[in-house]
Parts: C-alpha cells; structure tokens; sequence
C-alpha cells in the first residue's frame, strides 16, 4: 500500500507549507480555461461543445493524474516528483501552443497538461497532510484552496493580454513559469527532509467505517463537482450570454475561482471544527442558491452573483469532501483513498462541462445548464444529510 511517510531526518513543515503554497497556484492555472474559450472557438472554427470537450478532458485527466501519482512515489525520489509533473505541465502546454486543431488541443492540454497537474496535486496533497497531520482540516483547506488561487491570478492576467498576445504566447509563458516552479518546489521539498515510500503497513488511525460511508463521500462529491466544473468552465462564458462585456467576462471567470478558493479555506477550518457531513451541506445549498439565481434573475450583475456562489459551493465541497476522507480513513491511506474519490471529480468534469457546451449549441444560453445544477445540488443536500463519521468501535 503506498503511503506517506518521513525519511529518517528530521522534517521540517514550514518548506513543505511554502513548497505547496508556491506550486499549487501554478497547477490551479488548468481552471483559468474559460478565458480561452471564445478565443479559440474562433481561431479553430470549432462550437462550443466541442472546444469545450477540451476541459474536460483536462479535468479526467487531471483524476488521472492524481490516481496514478502514488505509484511513482517508490519510483522516483519525492524532491524530484514535482520535477515529474513539471515536464508533463510544459510539454502540454508548448504543444498546445502549436495545436492548429481542438483534436491537438484536446490531447496537449487536456491530455498531457491536465494529467500533469493531477500528478503535481497529489504530491502536493500527500506532503502537507504529513506536514500538518495533526490538522488535517487545515492541510486540505491550505493545499486544496491553494489551487484555484492560481486560476484567480492567471485568469485576470490571461483576460488582459488575450487580446494583445493571443492564447498561444500565453500557453508558451505559463510552461516557462512551470520551469521555474518545479526547480524552486523540488528544492523545498528536499529542505523538508519529507519523503513518500512505497512499503505495507497497517495504520493505527484508521477507524472501521460502514460500508456504504465512503460510496456516499464519492457520490456526494461527484455531485458538487458537477455543478462546479460547469461554471468554471463555462463562466466567462455565462456572463458574455447575458449581454456583459469582455471586462465583465474576465471578471466572472476570476470570481469563480474566488469562491472556489475561498471555500477551500474556509471548509478546511470548518471540517476541524464542525462535522463534516454539515459542512458539505451548506456546499450543496450554496450551489443551489446559485443555479436559482442563473435562472430567474437576469442580467450580467446577477450572473457574476450566481458564479461566484457556485464557485462557493464547488471550493467547499473540495475542501470537505478530501478532508473527510483523511478525517475518517487515516493519512496513510490518503494517497489512495484521494485517488479513488477524485475519480467522481473527474466523471463530473468529463460530463459536465461538454454537457453545457452542448446544452449552449442547441438553446444560446446557460439556462438548461442551470437546471441541470439545480438538478445536481438537491441530490446533493439528500446525499450528504446522510453523511455520518464512521464507528471506531471493532
């Protein structure tokens, strides 16, 4: 069983804290995606549905990335695992940069750019759960909110130069930027004296739990990853739907990932302190509030408002949902039980975010797409009342 563990010499959290600090944002540039979309909907000639299949891909393989990461943790020394994911990151995105066609893209930065970035996730994940193991809340809401933060800066920067520079020598200067922050990573890793192996063990934190809490915690979180995917990757185009202007569309697809980073943090707290399965709740009730206002308040205001609770509701579930995990199944195991539950992230990012190019192509607007989510979030408030924490008894 592959698990996480120290070398022998003293580990230090605070270059782990700074290595996940620095590099997460950089992975979390995969969810500034949006601000491409009419960019290159135009350039290649391609509709929505179609370019859109490219974030969805990049979203399962992303999941990819994330369940495969463990097996390279006996195979390759952990300072140089964020080297790994840094020559998948720069070759997806050099190769979309030469993409002339969505299948090209498709495969560059769906493929090898999102499989890159699951892979870095991971490692990320494994290392400041051991880091900060006695506050695991906090360890998946600093790693797991570190992520979008880097969408949030990266979206706001992509939106203002699109235009001037073109998608293609942004794509170029972000693999630059991954060149630098992988060596800077690798090397805070290794001042960490953290290291992953790869041998059994029997962990004494981990609880018995019913059979059917973890297909719960898996569903529950398919569920508001489905909703949340839906509106990264289609924010900015959700506000240009509803008469906003380009600026406004920047503007959405920043706030998105506000919400969504913002949540992350504040459910990390929030899992320390209140019981998991209520803290889901309110992500599900968050995403519902804002489906219902994408489809009865109209106007661009109203649609910032509806994006950026959705990006709430998604940045809590995928603070709480992982935080669970650890919380009832031990760090351990967390590198496993991580990779199966981001299997439902991945489900939902295959579907979803076509399903509402799809939904867009056939209707020119994000209407069916809101009652999809509001579809999605009631399910969800069902599914994660039914969320206890696990019996210790054997």
């Amino acid at each position: 069983m592959y698990q996480f563990m120290t070398g022998p010499s003293e580990t230090r959290a605070g270059p782990a804290i700074a290595a996940v600090l620095l590099f997460n944002p950089m992975l979390g540039s995969l969810y500034a995606w949006s601000i491409f979309l009419a960019p290159l909907e135009a350039e290649l000639g391609v509709p929505r549905s179609e370019i859109s299949t490219v974030f969805s891909v990049a979203i399962f393989g992303l999941t990819a990335g994330l369940v495969c990461a463990p097996l390279a943790n006996a195979r390759i020394p952990t300072p140089l695992l964020p080297v790994a994911a840094t020559i998948l990151c720069g070759s997806g995105l050099l190769l979309s940069a030469a993409a002339d066609t969505a299948m090209m893209l498709t495969f560059s930065y769906g493929g090898l750019f999102g499989f890159g970035s699951g892979f870095g996730y991971s490692v990320t994940l494994q290392l400041i759960n051991r880091a900060l193991a006695d506050r695991r809340g906090l360890a998946n809401g600093l790693g797991i909110g570190a992520f979008p933060t880097g969408a949030i800066g990266f979206s706001l920067v992509f939106g203002t130069i699109i235009e001037t520079v073109g998608p293609r020598s942004i794509f170029i200067g972000t693999a630059a930027l991954f060149v630098a922050g992988g060596l800077i990573t690798a090397v805070l890793i290794r001042r960490s004296g953290i290291r992953f192996e790869a041998t059994p063990r029997i962990d004494g934190d981990t609880p018995l739990s019913p059979r059917f809490l973890f297909p719960l915690l898996w569903f529950g979180f398919f569920l508001a990853a489905a909703g949340g995917v839906l509106a990264i990757g289609h924010a900015a185009g959700i506000l240009s739907s509803r008469g906003g202007t380009a600026t406004m569309a920047m503007v959405g697809a920043a706030l998105v990932n506000v919400g969504n980073a913002g949540g992350r943090f504040a459910a990390g707290w929030a899992c320390d302190h209140f019981a998991p399965g209520r803290v889901a709740t309110s992500a599900h009730l968050a995403a519902l509030i804002g489906f219902l206002i994408l489809i009865f308040i109209p106007g661009a205001t109203a649609g910032l408002i509806s994006v950026a609770l959705v990006g709430l509701s998604y940045g809590i579930a995928s603070g709480t949902y992982p935080s669970a995990v650890s919380i009832f199944f031990g760090i351990h195991r967390y590198g496993q039980n991580l990779g199966i539950l981001i299997t439902a992230w991945g489900l939902a990012g295959l579907i979803t975010p076509w399903g509402a190019g799809w939904l867009f192509d056939r209707s020119s607007d994000y209407v069916l797409a809101g009652i999809l989510g509001i579809i999605l979030a009631v399910i969800g408030i069902a599914v994660s009342l039914c969320i206890r924490p696990p019996s210790t008894e054997a």
